[in-house]
């Protein structure tokens, strides 16, 4: 959250990158947030960092070793799981 405010204050209202597609509709107010214009394949800052937050987020936990492993993503013991019965 520290970087994002600077980053999101300096950029606002400034095409960072082209998109190679337009966004459905529902999507077009974030990509295409406080800019000029009606060209929707143009993109907000704030829509490219939602857009590396998402994709790069689970491939850096991978690699440094921070995400589960499958056989602990597999075995369910999360909060809203039910609790497995011993002795049946």
């Amino acid at each position: 959250m520290r970087f994002i405010i600077p980053f999101a204050i300096t950029f606002d209202g400034r095409v960072v990158a082209n998109l190679p597609f337009t966004p459905i509709s529902f999507i077009q107010g974030i990509s295409h947030r406080n800019l000029p214009g009606e060209d929707y394949t143009h993109c907000s800052f704030i829509f490219l960092y939602i857009l590396c937050t998402m994709s790069i987020r689970q491939n850096i936990q991978k690699i440094l070793g921070l995400a589960p492993s499958r056989a602990a993503s597999k075995q369910g013991t999360g909060f809203f799981t039910p609790p497995t019965q011993l002795g049946r």
